[in-house]
């Protein structure tokens, strides 16, 4: 077997041969002795000295640059003292790792040090090197080949450069140039295998990439491209459009030359940007040295891609402009001791879910021929990386024929752990169904499933949430063991799995012990339900009239309008649709109701959400066979069109498109959307309709459009729109339920009074048989007037024992329900990065803080947070003071008790206390000045 290093270019001696001292500074600093083993370099001075004169090898480094490096701010009188005996202490260790030869010398040399050592004994030389012969393939027209040569330079890192000396504050110039030099490399080996064809995987990763950096124009060209070349082009150029105006909007600019080019290239279908041929996925046999070879590459995964400028590899054609990156991809790691990164802004306590996949090899199959199977198993990992993307989730990384997928490490979602199921369970029936090289097909046998979800440390070692993180916990271990008690061709679920999946949807049941995956994802199909739905309606009645008279008004006018519910989760609008939705279906005989929620966990919600709008109208049922649902399809075009409409069987085919299985994905084209708008208008024509969508921020660009032109269409039919959405849908289409049309309008839900709240708690104990007395003011500081918090505080203090308050609780501290922590973990990763550290600085002081505070905590200036804080107040976190306590500094209070919890039991202890610290140190200095 080749190693890693093998591969590389280094010349790898037998195990009874020296091996060289090697340093790594591509993560953290690490240095390894000639007999394998880890050479201890203790303190932190010591470990920057070194880092520093490794990223200068063979070159005199001054002692004044040492002391810079090391101290960037005011120095010590002792500091080239210091700096001295961080040296001595260097040789000593570098002494007990070197040979005979001295391969590692560092020397005194004025006006400072130099570090005598062999290049290739340091992984960011070896990369460098590396990346450069890929370069040269490239340009040479050997695209394969360079790839290659890039993944063994990506190979060669860790994390971020010197990734510990940047957790204890280093922040060197050189340190932000290496990061621009990995990056490069991932644009040019991204751009090497979309040479060879190899875009179709591509297309998950590219989205949620340019979904989390939107400005990048780089990234919107490689979405474009990968979008075009799957055949796409309608939301290639919707992408476009929405980066030309977000471009205009932010920077009174326009996008680069290359980007419009490229727009003009998919408008029209210039045959330059068409997708080469594909390169073979699986490669035929090879010898057994190259298959050797293959594995080990195959053993170093990718790391993870970081934000990018615009800008096309050297030499690159114009039809080159597309890159492909995978998904951040987490250190799983232990760090102990001197080398643990000590806790700061940069770590997080998130709720994860990790799915672990393991399929056997045949019993038949041994020795080389084992390897020659394992080379063959890309076809595996692909499925799972593909699936991972559909539920956003991210690959984590494979260890021999076991592949990690975690949910919530970027984004946390209250549905993760259900994500992490269908996930599971979808990769689980592909794999059966995947007939692998070598006439080898998987076999329920030889598939095995696990799900478990728990908390772990994750720290975002790099430049925030755009770089691959450490996930640190024993989650990892809980799923190993589930792995292994899992019987072959099941899917093992721990009770933290099932109980999170149950917080989201109801009635899962049996489907989550069965053996039968198609079972399950049957089960787990259905939408999440919303909680709370069945709580009483309180301080709703102005909402529910303007909705009753909208209807009215619709019905009296034969005008279609359309009302856009907005608020934050928890706010009370599914509760509130469904009272309406109660109000209309009593009046069956007068109206047609048609209530849809956006589709979720990852699927498509263009052509799915208009075939399951075509299902409900035509009374569709998931378990129809072909034939029934055509007979359906036909009656209700009957129905609603009559018989003589010339163009029925052109309907028929178009709505049938949308509600079969094998269509459901895909842009939707404007034949679909005008069938289902003529569905709609026939249906109204019969009799006034109502249509309620709830979700729609989770809904694509099609389904918007399809909505905005049911408000706007010239049909004089009795039609109500209502939409349900939380204010991200706004930042998307800043003129949404507006712009305008004065058949458009929009409708903000706001949080409860302190007696709605308590009416709301007093109802639901009444229904519950539960006596006990109300403490209002707890009521309003823990709960803020968010119905869903009511509905929890109610559940939770209505129970009378510690033992069931500790089931709705689980493992979090007493009064903190898990479907709390769920939903404003999400609210939480919703936000702007820089709105979420202003709320976590917030969190560590008390629940009474200042704007000054704020900015004293997190180093930033008061403008900017009291800038942030309003943008928070607005999105319901925090609650402004009429008046402050401390002259010139805003006074604010979180809304909910939970919120605040919440986010403070995210930060890591050591930041919580250092920013206690410091505000403790503001308040300390502002009362001195106030006395």
């Amino acid at each position: 077997m080749l190693s890693q290093d093998q591969r590389s270019g280094v010349a790898v001696p037998r195990p009874d041969d020296p091996q060289p001292v090697r340093f790594r500074v591509l993560g953290p600093l690490a240095v390894q002795g000639r007999d394998g083993r880890a050479i201890p370099v203790p303190g932190t001075k010591q470990r920057a000295v070194l880092g520093y004169l490794l990223l200068h090898p063979n070159q005199v480094v001054a002692t004044s640059r040492l002391v810079d490096a090391l101290w960037p701010g005011r120095k010590p009188v002792t500091a080239r003292k210091m700096v001295q005996n961080a040296v001595s202490a260097l040789r000593t260790a570098l002494a007990r790792g070197n040979g005979p030869d001295d391969e590692v010398v560092l020397l005194t040399h004025a006006p400072g040090y130099l570090l005598r050592v062999d290049p290739e004994l340091i992984d960011l030389h070896r990369s460098r090197r590396l990346a450069e012969q890929g370069r040269r393939e490239l340009a040479a027209g050997s695209p394969a080949a360079a790839a290659e040569s890039f993944r063994q330079a990506l190979a060669q890192w860790n994390g971020a450069v010197l990734a510990d000396l940047v957790e204890a504050g280093a922040s060197w110039p050189e340190l932000a140039a290496m990061s621009e030099e990995r990056q490069a490399i991932r644009e040019d080996r991204a751009d090497a295998e979309l040479r060879c064809g190899r875009h179709q995987t591509v297309l998950g990763e590219l989205r949620l990439l340019a979904e989390a950096d939107p400005l990048n124009e780089r990234l919107c060209a490689l979405l474009m491209l990968a979008l075009h070349r799957n055949g796409k082009p309608v939301e290639a150029l919707e992408l476009y459009r929405r980066q030309r105006d977000l471009i205009a909007e932010r920077f009174d600019s326009e996008p680069t030359r290359e980007l419009r080019d490229l727009e003009r290239a998919v408008r029209t279908r210039d045959p330059a940007i068409d997708p080469p041929a594909p390169a073979q996925t699986v490669p035929p046999l090879a010898p057994p040295e190259e298959v050797a070879a293959d594995l080990a590459a195959d053993r170093s995964a990718p790391p993870a891609a970081t934000r990018a400028v615009f800008r096309p590899p050297p030499g690159a054609p114009p039809s080159a402009l597309v890159t492909e990156a995978l998904p951040s991809a987490p250190v799983l790691a232990t760090p102990t001791g001197e080398d643990a990164p000590p806790g700061h802004a940069a770590g997080e306590r998130k709720r994860l879910s990790a799915v672990l996949v393991r399929v056997e090899p045949p019993a038949a199959v041994g020795g080389d021929d084992a390897e020659a199977f394992d080379i063959r198993f890309r076809e595996v990992s692909a499925v799972v990386a593909e699936e991972a993307a559909r539920y956003g989730g991210t690959v984590a990384g494979r260890i021999g024929s076991t592949l990690l997928m975690l949910f919530g490490v970027f984004r946390s979602r209250v549905d993760d752990a259900l994500r992490a199921v269908r996930a599971g369970h979808a990769v689980h029936d592909r794999l059966l169904r995947l007939a692998l090289p070598l006439g080898v097909v998987p076999g329920a046998g030889r598939v095995r499933v696990a799900v478990s979800t728990g908390d772990a440390l994750v720290r975002f070692t790099e430049a925030g949430q755009d770089a691959a993180p450490m996930v640190v916990g024993a989650l990892l271990d809980q799923c190993l063991r589930q792995l292994e008690s899992a019987e072959p061709g099941h899917i093992k679920l721990c009770d933290a799995t099932r109980r999170a999946a149950r917080l989201v949807t109801a009635g899962l049941g049996d489907p989550l012990d069965s053996g039968s995956a198609s079972a399950a994802v049957a089960a787990l199909g259905r939408s999440p339900a919303a909680p709370g739905a069945r709580a009483p309606l309180v301080e709703r009645e102005a909402e529910l009239d303007v909705l009753t008279a909208l209807f009215n008004q619709a019905v009296r006018t034969g005008r279609p309008h359309q009302i856009s519910v907005l608020g934050e989760p928890g706010v009370g609008k599914t509760r509130l649709v469904q009272e309406f939705a109660r109000l209309v279906g009593a009046r069956a005989e007068d109206a047609h109701l048609l209530r849809l929620r956006m589709p979720v966990l990852g699927r498509p919600t263009g052509r799915t959400a208009l075939g399951e709008l075509v299902g409900l109208c035509a009374g569709l049922h998931p378990a129809d066979p072909p034939h029934t649902v055509d007979d359906k399809l036909s009656a209700a075009l009957r129905r609603w069109l009559g018989p003589r409409v010339v163009d029925r069987e052109t309907v028929l085919g178009h709505l049938r498109a949308l509600v079969a299985p094998a269509h459901t994905g895909g842009v939707l084209d404007g034949e679909a959307v005008a069938a289902c708008r003529r569905m709609l208008e026939a249906l109204a024509a019969e009799r006034p309709l109502v249509l309620v969508l709830e979700d729609l921020h989770l809904a694509d660009d099609g389904v918007l459009d399809f909505v905005d032109g049911l408000a706007e269409s010239s049909a004089r039919i009795p039609l109500l729109v209502v939409t349900t959405a939380r204010p991200d849908l706004i930042e998307r289409r800043p003129t949404w339920g507006g712009g305008g049309y004065r058949t458009t309008s929009t409708m903000h839900l706001e949080p409860l009074s302190q007696d709605a709240s308590a009416r709301l708690v007093s109802r639901l104990w009444e229904q519950w048989g539960v006596r006990r007395t109300l403490d209002r003011s707890d009521l309003t500081s823990v709960t803020g007037g968010i119905p869903l918090f009511v509905v929890e505080y109610a559940a939770l203090f209505g129970r009378p024992s510690p033992a069931e308050r500790a089931e709705v609780c689980g493992a979090w501290p007493e009064h903190l329900p898990e479907r709390v922590r769920a939903v404003v973990t999400e609210h939480i990763d919703a936000l702007r990065p820089q709105a979420k550290a202003v709320l976590r600085d917030a969190s560590v002081q008390g629940p009474r803080f200042w704007s000054e505070a704020v900015a004293a905590v997190g180093g930033r200036e008061v403008a900017e947070c009291e800038r942030w804080l309003a943008h928070l107040e607005r999105r319901h976190f925090l609650v402004r003071a009429d008046r402050s306590s401390i002259p010139g500094s805003d006074e604010y209070v979180f809304r909910s008790a939970w919120v605040r919890e919440v986010t403070r039991l995210s930060v890591l202890q050591p930041a919580r206390r250092e920013g206690r610290r410091r505000a403790d140190a503001w308040l300390a200095e502002r009362a001195a000045g106030i006395r």
